[in-house]
Formats: C-alpha cells, structure tokens, sequence
C-alpha cells in the first residue's frame, strides 16, 4: 500500500505567504502609512496603504503559484515513478500499480525488476534478491520455489 498525501486547502495556502517576517514588515509599515497620514487631521493617505496591501498580495500570490507549480511536478513525478506489478488476472496478464496488490495476487517480475509487494514463489529458477534493506546483507540472496520475498 502507498502513503496517502494530504491535499492542502488552496486559500489557506495562499494566505501562509501572508504569515511570515517578510509580510509581517509590510503589513507593519501598511499600518504605520494609514495610521501617520490620519494624525494630523488630514484625511488618510490612501495611496501608501493601497500600494503596500497590494505589493503584500503579489507577493504571496508569486509565492502560491510557484509552489502549487512545484508541488504538481513532483506530484506528476510520483505518479510516474509509481511501482508497477505485472500481474495475473482471469488467465490474462496486466500491469497496475503495486499499491493495489492484494493477498492472493500472482505476480510476475523478471530480472532487475523491484518485488512489487512481499510474496512467495511458486517458480523460481537461479534468482537472486536483493534484500540489503530489509536485512542488511550486502549480496543478493539465493532463492528458490517456496522461499519468501520481501519488498
């Protein structure tokens, strides 16, 4: 089975690129804009607190789509990277994704292929796994028909 990712709310995204020292400075000095112009009894000037908001929205707006950019291509990367099992399903070979193996599931996979899920062989002739991080063993395990795989 895979890890599931948590997908992330984009709105709450968006407005994590407004909590953060940079944005902290400029939401400070929109106020102190606003709040200095208004003292003297003059009305507010606008413009300095309008320009300030909208820099701070840019910025975070920049900020969100280069990292929902970023985020689809690794997603896209996973997706393609995804181990595949070469399986038997009603007589007929398949290839799908590993994660929705099953118990019960025959599989097939021929040299340099990674064991697609923890299994034992049914027919094996002269295989070797490699199983070092699972047991530490640096060389390939010998193997037979009966013996377990792990993944």
């Amino acid at each position: 089975h895979k890890l599931e990712s948590e997908e992330q709310n984009p709105f709450l995204q968006f407005l994590s690129f407004m909590w953060n020292p940079l944005s902290w400075v400029m939401e400070a000095a929109a106020l102190v804009a606003i709040v200095l112009s208004n003292s003297q009894g003059k009305p507010p000037d606008w413009p300095d607190f309008v320009g300030i908001v909208l820099l701070l929205f840019i910025n975070s707006a920049i900020g969100f789509y280069e990292e929902r950019n970023a985020g689809n291509a690794v997603k896209a990367l996973m997706d393609s990277l995804a181990p595949k099992a070469k399986v038997r399903s009603d007589g007929q070979w398949s290839e799908i994704e590993s994660s929705i193996l099953v118990p019960g599931d025959m599989v097939s996979f021929k040299i340099g292929d990674i064991v697609p899920a923890d299994c034992r062989l049914t027919e094996a002739i002269n295989v070797s796994i490699d199983q070092a991080a699972l047991t530490g063993e640096s060389l390939p395990q010998s193997k037979k028909t009966g013996d377990q795989c792990f993944s």
